[in-house]
């Protein structure tokens, strides 16, 4: 049976000393006193590592804490438990409760100690962008021969603010004559909100894109998509391969009923470019 060099005590030991006779010349933590966590002050998400994210304060204390508390170099690995004590009435500062439970040689040994938390105000990458109006692509939404009407404004301005998430986002939503132009933070996002608008609300997309800047060696492109919304609208008659269609729905596909016999067909945006309204 192995025993304690120091006391003498037999049982687990570790470099010849034993549980009680390690813990009191090794640390197992060394924590800072404070620890600061910042908030951006725009979209409220906080910053973990590297990464933005939208969580409490609670849930991002342990991974903050771990981060900037050191280890004795016997311990292989920790896990921390931390609680919130208290927090003052601005919710700018905190008190919390940590709990490293640490494996060292045979034994898992636990060590408690408190930390003060500053929340600080910061911008994240993505707010820093938006509110400087960082744009890359462009989503432009007309109709065919006439003016979008007052819902097909609200209804693509109502999808591109939808249609914004994590790192991507709508920079200008602007009234332009004929129609709406959209900018966005991303060539793929522009792209995806205009697949969207025109599903939604019935069209084509085409597509343009112009040398921008160079980053690295690589050529950064924006690229316009033009969203073109049917000229007809739902209740208008349509003609189209010699018969009269009244729209009974638009999107993709668009929803036909044949004015004479009353059947119903549905038919790809694309194939109805040569349609035109007689009523």
């Amino acid at each position: 049976m192995p025993f304690c060099v120091e006391c003498g005590q037999e049982g687990p030991t570790l470099g010849g000393v034993c549980e009680d006779d390690f813990r009191r010349t090794h640390p197992l933590v060394r924590a800072p006193e404070y620890v600061d966590v910042e908030r951006c002050a725009h979209c409220g998400r906080l910053q973990l590592g590297a990464r933005w994210v939208a969580r409490s304060v609670d849930d991002v204390l342990p991974g903050a804490i771990a981060a900037s508390a050191a280890t004795d170099p016997q311990v292989s690995s920790a896990r921390y438990a931390t609680e919130v004590r208290s927090r003052s009435r601005d919710a700018r500062r905190a008190e919390a409760r940590t709990t490293a439970t640490c494996s060292v040689g045979p034994w898992e040994l636990t060590a408690t100690f408190d930390t003060h938390v500053r929340i600080r105000n910061a911008a994240c990458p993505t707010c820093s962008r938006q509110k400087g109006r960082f744009f890359v692509g462009t989503v432009q939404v007309r109709a065919e021969g006439r003016p979008l009407t007052d819902e097909e404004s609200h209804d693509a301005r109502r999808i591109a603010a939808a249609s914004a998430s994590g790192e991507e986002f709508v920079t200008e939503l602007e009234s332009v004559r004929g129609g709406v132009d959209v900018r966005v933070s991303s060539n793929a996002f522009a792209k995806r909100l205009a697949a969207e608008i025109a599903k939604a609300l019935g069209g084509t997309v085409g597509s343009s894109a112009t040398l921008h800047t160079q980053r690295e060696g690589r050529e950064q492109y924006r690229a316009t998509y033009a969203v073109r919304l049917f000229g007809f609208r739902k209740g208008d008659v349509i003609l189209w391969r010699r018969s009269r269609y009244r729209v009974v729905g638009v999107g993709d596909p668009v929803r036909l009923e044949d004015a004479g016999t009353g059947d119903r067909l549905r038919v790809r945006p694309r194939e109805l470019r040569a349609a035109r309204v007689v009523r």
